[in-house]
């Protein structure tokens, strides 16, 4: 087997982890991963001006919270952002800077993500927008979901 010098420190990282002991289980190292993937993702769909993709993660019940307001369910989320953003040129390119993102903690599985992260808008046309986002999310059958994601 080839290693790569990527996978040669991803072993290594989980050998580490794996060899500290705590008085709390660990929590399942690829939850902060899958969710950071998501994330990324999440950008490549909008950047691509596919609104539907981009909520397709929010759960049903999602809570939205801007300066302009509060919006609830992902189907008034998606309905606000096909408002604000009538096409993929309106939409720009989006990307994310990831502050921090915790791994909410107790047995087994993780079941939650935190993600604290700075999102830009670039543009070709206009100046570029940017803020801070706090996006939370549960683990489900379904898989991950977005529940909450408060975008200032």
């Amino acid at each position: 087997m080839r290693m790569t010098h990527t996978s040669l420190w991803t072993l290594l990282a989980a050998s580490v982890l794996g060899a500290v002991s705590g008085a709390h289980a660990q929590p399942a190292p690829d939850s902060r991963a899958e969710v950071l993937a998501l994330v990324e993702q999440s950008a490549r769909d909008w950047t691509r001006g596919d609104i539907e993709a981009f909520c397709a993660v929010y759960a049903d019940d999602a809570l939205f919270v801007s300066p302009t307001g509060i919006t609830r369910g992902r189907q008034a989320v998606l309905d606000r952002y096909r408002q604000r953003y009538p096409s993929p040129a309106a939409m720009g390119t989006l990307s994310f800077e990831v502050l921090e993102a915790r791994v909410a903690p107790g047995q087994g599985p993780a079941t939650a993500v935190s993600v604290t992260a700075r999102w830009r808008l670039t543009y070709r046309d206009k100046p570029e927008a940017s803020g801070l986002t706090l996006i939370v999310w549960h683990r489900t059958p379904a898989g991950w979901r977005l529940v909450q994601d408060a975008s200032m």
